[in-house]
């Protein structure tokens, strides 16, 4: 690559030309009518391990970031838990035995079919959103198991997928245009009822940055506000004798 155009990369990436990264994170979501009518409440939800997974892209192609991923995890759980708690509802883990005398290695079980169950209807959950309104999909009744689901209305799951751009990769995509030089992340949340293991709500939150990757370290900063919408739509907690919209 000639000089000059290195030189203009590197302008580039670094921002010595005055651009910034202007990053929006819309977000839209599907509710059982049940919630939406105020019939059934979230006070109390119990967490199922988070799970995000990052990867980046870069000049030689794709590749791993397990270390990144496992702090990006670590804060998508706590900002979840976080506005779950702002809002007023209250917080248990799904690896929690409480007092049900359950072991260790019978809750992990528990919780792997679940989430085995919960991956088996993703795909058509995304295809087909609208049909939590009726009913249609369900991790099964096991989810009575969890000792958490006995003092929980909801079970939550938590999934963030993302792709980091690397630098060079950006400064090539800003030189031969197209959308190389973009790195993007998705949050989804969803909510199961803990007694009967039916899907109530389904929502997404996506971002895209031309010049960064802040949802990695600075997610409360990218998802919060969606976040709280989400909450707010969904009536939990200080949301519940709001409007709904």
């Amino acid at each position: 690559m000639p000089l000059k155009v290195r030189i203009l990369a590197a302008l580039i990436c670094t921002g010595l030309f005055g651009f910034r990264a202007y990053a929006t994170t819309p977000s839209w979501s599907y509710e059982n009518r049940k919630v939406t009518s105020g019939e059934f409440l979230i006070r109390t939800a119990c967490m199922m391990p988070v799970e995000g997974k990052l990867s980046k892209v870069t000049m030689k192609g794709g590749e791993g970031m397990s270390k990144e991923s496992e702090n990006w995890t670590e804060n998508l759980q706590n900002m979840v838990e976080a506005h779950l708690k702002t809002a007023g509802v209250q917080v248990l883990q799904a690896s929690d035995p409480m007092a049900s005398g359950a072991s260790d290695d019978e809750i992990q079980q528990v919780i792997l079919e679940l989430d085995q169950k919960y991956g088996e209807i993703t795909k058509t959950l995304n295809k087909k959103p609208k049909d939590i309104g009726e009913s249609r999909y369900t991790i099964g009744d096991d989810a009575a198991l969890l000792p958490c689901s006995a003092k929980a209305d909801v079970l939550v799951f938590v999934e963030g997928e993302g792709q980091v751009t690397s630098g060079g990769k950006k400064a090539m995509g800003m030189i031969v245009g197209g959308s190389a030089n973009t790195s993007y992340a998705t949050l989804v949340l969803t909510m199961a009822d803990a007694k009967t293991g039916e899907i109530i709500a389904f929502s997404r939150m996506s971002n895209a940055e031309s010049f960064g990757d802040k949802f990695v370290d600075q997610t409360e900063e990218v998802y919060g506000k969606a976040l709280n919408k989400q909450f707010e739509r969904l009536r939990i907690g200080m949301y519940l004798d709001k409007k709904k919209h």
